[in-house]
């Protein structure tokens, strides 16, 4: 199905792209300063500028349909699959945001040289650099570009230049490309800024007109039962219900997932754009309020108009969901991931060019994000120890910035670029990227948390992390192995297992990294912890983590809290909902008294 177009429509958008192109190109001179200011803005942002870009990094062209069609698959309870990551968010805001900002860093994979020594150290960093450079965003890219290329089948003219999905969005990948490559992280987080808001306000236009055009709120809830009690499905509940799916999408996410996994944004301890963001923070304050303010619209809030979204497609074309007719194959009218756009048919001309680029903004938003960070990776931690080892092995001495590094992480950005349009023509929907992540880098969360926390581990723990991951993932996708393993969580909970294994005896069996790195790290980051023999080198005694670990319990229930008080507030459960509230308003008000005594 197309939607006709007409030519405010079209304004709309090409006006969003303009003004987008303009507020990034304001910064070009603002970013060439120095790779300081092309890749952490100076340390200069406050915390609701760095806060809203993560939530607009987050939010991408694929979330929508992919949020969509978990409702429409599964129900609202799906949503467990990424909601376990809400704990892991907390703790990053309570416990590492403030060692991130200490650190003073560019990157995360820069904590390599920070922490460890030795032989492996440059190695780790220059893998990890690559690894998460070209690999892991490169597939980020892949499949938040096919999600856009499904919106684009729906809105493109039958004939002409703009018929083609290829010329649309290569000039869409362009003007992002340009932008991003000239402005660096001031021009992302100001554009973040502007497409935050056109992606909500698109976002809550396309779920009032799909509850109006069920007859309301009420009466969508009434069908929706409705459908319930002739399927045998649950789509309105929050919690999975049936053992399988409590054990799959409660128990083992909230007891294993949101550690073990590295997933981009919800990195166990922090990582990606969020630790990018908490760099360039003005102070460790800021740094945490912004990831507060990130997870708590993030999970609790924004979520809610995509499902309302879901819902009402369920009532007004069921066949989303394979009840009443066969659902389509993947790709086709009717499959899940495409009920999203099909609800645009609702939107009157006008609202239709708005919602269209608000769907520009969430993608463009998080390109610009993957492709600044990916270049940092390249540039901070590949191309510059490289550029130092060969100065030091000329007899020079090391320098910090090399001139025309800014020229050279701006030439990265469009390697990155094509890596990912690369990708994109290898995925077949935008859900595989998520199962591919998911997959290849469980049983890695533990040792990135554990390098904080505990003095002993070493470079070749995160190797042997690394290693043990990839490759039992990679044994796991022989037929015969998979088989007598299970699918799901079974497989996450194999690689979790072999891989703390690994890296623990890793550690165990290899020298720890020399007194003095670990003092300097110590004395520069002030983190809690079994620190205790390098504490006493240091002279410097251990921070105590209950106070954080109580922040963090509190602000997890606060938050899951607003995140079930908004869900059954719009389900018309209000019992529940206000029972909810009050959880997440007492438990609120306990951080921030804690908040409010923290010491200087």
């Amino acid at each position: 199905m197309r939607l006709d177009m007409q030519a405010l429509d079209w304004w709309v958008v090409v006006v969003f792209l303009v003004v987008s192109l303009g507020v990034g190109v304001w910064f070009t001179r603002r970013s060439g300063k120095s790779l300081a200011d092309y890749f952490v803005s100076g340390r200069d942002l406050p915390w609701w500028a760095l806060g809203t870009s993560m939530i607009a990094t987050s939010f991408a062209s694929d979330t929508p349909l992919i949020v969509t069609g978990f409702v429409l698959t599964a129900g609202t309870a799906q949503n467990w699959t990424w909601w376990n990551f809400l704990v892991g968010g907390t703790l990053t805001v309570f416990v590492f945001s403030r060692w991130w900002r200490r650190a003073e860093l560019t990157t995360e994979v820069e904590l390599i040289a920070l922490r460890y020594d030795g032989r492996a150290a440059p190695l780790l960093r220059g893998f990890k650099a690559l690894y998460l450079g070209l690999l892991l965003n490169a597939l980020v890219f892949g499949w938040v570009t096919k999600a856009m290329v499904k919106v684009l089948r729906v809105v493109l003219p039958d004939h002409g230049l703009l018929a083609s999905e290829t010329f649309t969005m290569g000039l869409l990948v362009g003007i992002t490309l340009i932008y991003t490559a000239l402005s660096g992280l001031w021009g992302v987080v100001a554009t973040d800024v502007l497409q935050f808001v056109v992606a909500m306000v698109g976002a809550v236009v396309v779920a009032w007109l799909g509850v109006a055009e069920c007859g309301g709120l009420a009466t969508m809830l009434e069908r929706v039962r409705a459908i319930e009690a002739t399927s045998g499905r649950d789509f309105l509940s929050l919690l999975p219900t049936g053992g399988d799916a409590i054990v799959a999408l409660l128990v083992v996410p909230l007891a294993v997932q949101w550690w073990a996994v590295y997933y981009p944004g919800s990195e166990p301890g922090g990582g990606g754009y969020v630790a990018q963001r908490m760099f360039a923070a003005k102070d460790e304050s800021h740094a945490r309020g912004g990831t507060l303010w990130y997870v708590v619209f993030h999970y609790a809030v924004r979520p809610w108009p995509w499902i309302v979204t879901g819902l009402a497609a369920l009532v007004l074309e069921p066949r989303f969901a394979g009840i009443g007719a066969t659902v389509g194959a993947s790709g086709s009218e009717f499959d899940a991931e495409s009920a999203y756009p099909w609800m645009f048919r609702l939107l009157p001309s006008g609202l239709l060019g708005l919602v269209i680029a608000s769907f520009f903004a969430a993608y463009m938003s998080t390109i610009t994000s993957l492709l600044n960070l990916s270049a940092s990776y390249l540039v901070n931690d590949f191309w510059l120890p490289l550029q130092a080892r060969r100065q030091a092995q000329a007899g020079g001495a090391a320098t910090g910035d090399i001139p025309g590094s800014v020229a050279i992480a701006r030439i990265a950005v469009a390697i990155v670029a094509i890596a990912g349009i690369a990708v994109t023509c290898s995925l077949d929907h935008a859900g595989a990227g998520w199962s591919l992540v998911w997959e290849f880098t469980a049983g890695t969360g533990l040792v990135l948390l554990a390098r904080w926390l505990w003095w002993r581990v070493n470079a070749w723990s995160e190797i042997a992390a690394l290693a043990a991951s990839i490759g039992t993932s990679s044994l796991l996708q022989i037929d015969a192995i998979a088989d007598a393993v299970g699918s799901g969580w079974r497989r996450m909970l194999v690689v979790v297992a072999i891989t703390s294994v690994a890296w623990i005896a890793t550690t165990l069996a290899t020298k720890p990294c020399s007194t003095e790195q670990l003092v300097r790290f110590f004395r520069r980051v002030r983190p809690g912890g079994a620190w205790g023999p390098v504490a006493a080198a240091a002279g410097t005694p251990t921070a105590s983590l209950r106070r954080d670990l109580t922040l963090w319990f509190a602000s997890t229930a606060a938050t899951y809290g607003l995140l079930f008080a908004c869900g059954h507030a719009l389900f018309g459960e209000t019992a529940t909902a206000i029972a909810a509230a009050v959880i997440a308003v007492v438990a609120g008000a306990f951080v921030v008294k804690g908040l409010r005594r923290e010491e200087p």
